[in-house]
This record gives structure tokens, C-alpha cells and sequence, in this order.
């Protein structure tokens, strides 16, 4: 089995395995699992940033570390701020792609993509965390995920069957405008449904839409990000872990922006509790 099929079989048992832990470890079990997860993602994103195997381990530890002693350290009330400075790092990052979209960009130096994952990477975890525990954190987590699924589901078929002009051809050739307004469009059938949930009784549904749509955008500039950092180093995936999809990082591009942002929405919404 090859391609799509492959692909499409590969995705839903990692859909099915994630929904399980989601909903049914407890919470310091999610937390360790998503962590070693977070792990593996940053051994694929420092070995794509020009490090050797032996070189690798100290920046994933350093990953692993910061993340803990933010959750640890951090002051729960000021949390917003956090998320806040990775979600702004994403948009520069996106508004970088963007610029770059008819011009093969010039690559950056290693100590610059090293520190971004030293970033993005801990405060995505940050963010599954806090949402897992929020009130009904289970669904809300579930919910944001789907949303990036979504985006990214209907981009790809959307792309695929209408996509004419491309959105960054010189970072990601097969992205098109098409597939992102695609995936648009099925967020934002997804945010109706939402809105007639209880999860979401209390929000407005134009805020709800607006998260969503926010969201499913910056899971784009996720997208985008990942295949500029395999660009710079000559690699076709970051991994071989899953088949049809390649690495960690492949699978969970978009979900490294979107995560924190859907913090921010939650956040935003007063649906994190106390």
C-alpha cells in the first residue's frame, strides 16, 4: 500500500490512538506521553538544523527541560503572556513565508532555526497541557485538533482538485490558495456544528468562528515553517516514523502553531476555568 491509501490508513490509526489517550489517560500519564512526543519531534527538528546524532540530545533535553519549568515555574495568571509571544513568533514566521512566496529564500542561519524550536516546541506542549486540564478539557483539546485536521483534510483534497495558483511555491510547491480557502470552508462548517454543542453554550458563534478560522491559518503558517526548515536542509521529510506521512514533525506541523492560538481562543472565550 502506497500514497494516499497509505496515507489516509496511517492517519487514522494515529487519529484513533490520539483520541484515546486524550480522553482516557490521566492527566499526568497525557502529559508524559505528549512529552516524549514532543521529544522525538525534537530530535527531527534539530537533526534537520545541521546537528549530529551525538550533538542532538543536549537541544532535546534543553526542549524537554523548558518545557517542564515553564509549566512548573511560570505563573499560571500571566500564562496568556506565553502564548501570546508564541503566537506572535509564529506570524512573523508566517509573514516571512509569505514575503518569500515567488523567491527561493536564502537559508538561515543554524543557531536562528535551533532557537526557534527551542521555542515553538515546549510552548506546544505547554498548550496540550493546559487545555487537557481545563474543564471539558478532553473536548476542547479534541475539538482544536480537529480543527487543524480539517483545514488541513480539505486543503489537501481541495488543493488537489481546484488548487490554480499556488500560495509559497518556493517553500511548499503543492500548497495552493484554492486549498486553503478549502480548508476554510470546511473549518468553518465545522465551527457551525460547534456552536450548537453544549462545550460551547456559552460563546458567541462569531467568536467561535473566528477562533477556528485563526486557527486553521496559522496551522498553515505551521505547514509552511516545517517545509522551509527541510528545504534548508536538503531533506524530503523529517523522519520515517509514520508511514505515508514521514516524520513526527511531517504529521504535526500544523498543530505546533495552532495549539498555542487555540490556548489564546479558550483563553479568550473564558473557557480554561479558574
Amino acid at each position: 500500500m502506497t500514497g494516499t491509501p497509505l496515507r489516509l490508513l496511517t492517519g487514522t490509526i494515529a487519529g484513533l490512538v490520539s483520541l484515546a489517550v486524550i480522553l482516557l489517560a490521566p492527566e499526568r500519564v497525557f502529559a508524559g506521553l505528549t512529552l516524549v512526543l514532543v521529544g522525538w519531534a525534537a530530535v527531527e527538528w534539530f537533526r534537520l538544523c545541521g546537528l549530529a546524532p551525538c550533538q542532538i540530545w543536549p537541544w532535546v533535553v534543553g526542549t524537554v527541560a523548558l518545557a517542564v519549568g515553564w509549566q512548573v515555574l511560570w505563573p499560571a495568571g500571566q500564562l496568556a503572556w506565553l502564548m501570546g509571544a508564541v503566537a506572535a513568533t509564529w506570524l512573523l514566521l508566517f509573514a516571512a513565508q509569505l514575503r518569500h512566496r515567488r523567491e527561493r529564500p536564502a537559508n538561515r542561519p543554524f543557531w536562528l532555526r535551533r532557537l526557534i524550536g527551542l521555542t515553538i516546541l515546549p510552548l506546544f506542549w505547554l498548550a496540550l497541557v493546559e487545555v487537557r486540564s481545563a474543564p471539558d478539557g478532553e473536548w476542547l483539546l479534541v475539538f482544536g485538533i480537529l480543527v487543524v485536521v480539517v483545514a488541513d483534510s480539505l486543503a489537501y483534497f481541495a488543493g488537489r482538485a481546484f488548487g490554480r495558483h499556488k500560495l509559497a511555491p518556493m517553500i511548499s510547491p503543492g500548497k495552493s490558495i484554492e486549498g486553503v480557502v478549502g480548508g476554510l470552508a470546511g473549518v468553518a462548517v465545522l465551527a457551525a456544528i460547534g456552536a450548537i454543542l453544549p462545550l460551547f453554550a456559552a460563546t458567541p458563534s462569531w467568536l467561535l468562528a473566528l477562533c477556528c478560522a485563526l486557527v486553521a491559518l496559522a496551522s498553515v503558517g505551521g505547514d509552511l515553517e516545517e517545509s522551509r526548515l527541510k528545504r534548508e536542509a536538503g531533506a524530503k521529510d523529517s523522519g520515517r516514523i509514520l508511514p505515508g506521512h514521514g516524520g513526527v514533525l511531517d504529521r504535526l506541523d500544523g498543530q505546533f502553531a495552532a495549539m498555542p492560538l487555540w490556548w489564546l481562543g479558550l483563553w479568550q472565550m473564558q473557557l480554561l476555568g479558574g
